[in-house]
């Protein structure tokens, strides 16, 4: 059952984040998890021009548990030691950006489509044959690529979802 999982995975997540907080850790962050739903290997099979809102649905749910979770343990703390960076909003941010925006400029035409890909379903990106042959073939503008491969961004993906959450940060200092 995924609920039951997603749940007990933040339950053991809060378990260690009091342990850290119990070391003297006076401020923690804790990111939310992207929107699945967007990821390359999601969004192939709308040949990458839609994110899966079903896909999505399960890390909307993940973060909704996580900020609950952190609350409690805000509360019992009796201060604001535990903050959510929101990597689901700021990389749907990056991903969704208008094409007159500014930063668009820096991603490719279409931000779900991965720069590395295999020659096949069968090859993910990196792979080789028996020989040593690639079986992977890499986009012609990599630094314009949101993401380089079908689960992980690209450092220009990384750096669009930093741009969009550089201003949220300033709660850890607070």
């Amino acid at each position: 059952d995924f609920a039951a999982a997603t749940k007990s995975i933040i339950k053991q997540l809060a378990v260690d984040l009091e342990r850290i907080h119990g070391l003297g850790v006076r401020k923690i962050a804790v990111t939310a998890i992207g929107p699945l739903g967007c990821l390359p290997r999601m969004t192939s099979f709308l040949s990458y021009q839609n994110c899966s809102e079903v896909a999505n649905l399960v890390s909307i749910f993940h973060n909704q548990i996580l900020r609950q979770k952190v609350e409690e343990l805000n509360k019992e703390t009796k201060k604001s030691s535990f903050v959510i960076l929101d990597l689901y909003n700021a990389s749907l941010s990056a991903i969704m950006l208008p094409k007159h925006h500014q930063g668009y400029s820096t991603l490719q035409i279409n931000p779900l489509k991965p720069c590395c890909v295999g020659v096949s379903k069968e090859y993910p990106c990196g792979s080789v044959d028996e020989s040593g042959a690639k079986k992977y073939i890499v986009c012609d503008k990599p630094k314009l690529s949101f993401f380089w491969d079908t689960i992980h961004p690209s450092q220009n993906g990384w750096h669009e979802v930093y741009s969009a959450i550089k201003s949220s940060l300033r709660q850890l200092y607070l």
